[in-house]
């Protein structure tokens, strides 16, 4: 079996069923409100699969998963926020892969960019975007007059293009209820002391 496929055999089922159940809270009208439990639990069950075939298969990169495979496990990556030591390792062995050129660099970007905003840092190129003041924005950028400089280095467009293609997404019922749970989510899970 080639490992192209091996790599996307495996990951495009986790990522549908992910789909699926964010499909289905959103559709309820409680996808945006907190981190659902039904989808932190497939969330973390993804990263748990994921974490044992990279034990078995290596990190996948470009020249061992393919584009696409890189993609799906990325994803899976991206939404492992409940396991903060594999998202950190990951983001090690991504900027590794870039460092390389095995690694599209604008997906270094977002990891970067989220686990800074889970530790409560100030992200490198605004890619993380949270509710504040019924307003869609950025997270706190770290020296924000040369954020378009960044982005345009790791392959992203002005951070001006994107806040104009999120203004329709819709926001959360209760944003000082949401944001205290995150907060206090962030506390259990170990992302911040």
């Amino acid at each position: 079996m080639n490992v192209d496929t091996y790599w996307i055999e495996k990951l495009t089922p986790l990522i549908e069923r992910d789909q699926v159940i964010q499909d289905v809270l959103m559709g309820k009208g409680v996808l945006e409100d907190t981190y659902h439990p039904d989808l932190e639990k497939a969330q973390l069950l993804n990263a748990q699969k994921l974490k044992r075939m990279i034990e078995t298969k290596g990190f996948p990169v470009l020249s061992n998963a393919g584009e696409k495979g890189v993609h799906l496990s990325w994803l899976i990556i991206q939404h492992a926020i409940s396991l903060p030591d594999f998202m950190r390792e990951s983001l090690i062995q991504i900027r590794l892969a870039v460092s390389q050129e095995d690694y599209p660099k604008e997906l270094l970007a977002y990891t970067e960019d989220k686990i800074c905003f889970l530790e409560g840092r100030r992200q490198l190129f605004g890619t993380n975007l949270e509710w504040e003041e019924g307003e869609l924005k950025a997270t706190p950028i770290e020296d924000p007059k040369f954020v378009d400089e960044r982005r345009k280095a790791f392959g992203l467009p002005p951070i001006a293009e994107v806040l104009l293609q999120v203004t329709h997404t819709k926001p959360p019922k209760d944003p000082v209820k949401k944001a205290l749970e995150l907060k206090l989510w962030l506390l259990k899970v170990g992302w911040r002391v």
